[in-house]
């Protein structure tokens, strides 16, 4: 954001949405391949493929809601690969945004079809997600990936993430 720059809190809470989609399809591609279809230490829990899969399932459902037709697409935590997750995530980051942005302009409370006011289910949704990224990097440290500094620094906003 840049400095000195009028506080426009719609603006910014998009702006937010939309970093956040971006930190998603960051942590899918910066984690090793071969960790996404494996079973978690232990055998309990989601694999990787499949905590995605849940979190783009969600914002599909919540997309599919605000009137988003055909809406993002689904991933099937059996067969995706971080590249169609990567995609998925992609697409329901924008309807999304676009629909909570559309939302704020004409200054409704709600996005139409959506349960909760548009400020809420814009936080409810970023913590979902970042919910969901800590389970994906504890389960990935589980698995024996160790994450660079950088990438790290990365999703917690304190440096630059890299052009898609």
């Amino acid at each position: 954001m840049a400095r000195g720059r009028p506080l426009e809190v719609e603006r910014e809470l998009v702006e937010e949405f939309r970093r956040s989609g971006v930190v998603n399809e960051y942590l899918v591609k910066v984690l090793p391949a071969a960790l996404w279809h494996l079973a978690p230490p232990g055998g309990r829990g989601r694999s990787i493929a499949a905590i995605v899969a849940h979190m783009q399932s969600v914002r599909r459902m919540f997309a599919r809601m605000g009137g988003v037709r055909p809406g993002p697409p689904s991933l099937d935590f059996n067969r995706s690969t971080p590249r169609d997750a990567e995609k998925a995530l992609r697409q329901s980051t924008a309807d999304l945004a676009d629909l909570f942005e559309a939302a704020f302009i004409a200054r409704e409370a709600r996005v139409k079809g959506m349960s909760r006011r548009a400020v809420n289910m814009l936080a409810y949704l970023m913590q979902h997600d970042a919910h969901h990224r800590g389970q994906i990097c504890r389960l990935a440290r589980d698995l024996g990936h160790k994450f660079r500094p950088e990438d790290t620094m990365r999703m917690w906003g304190w440096k630059a993430l890299p052009p898609a």
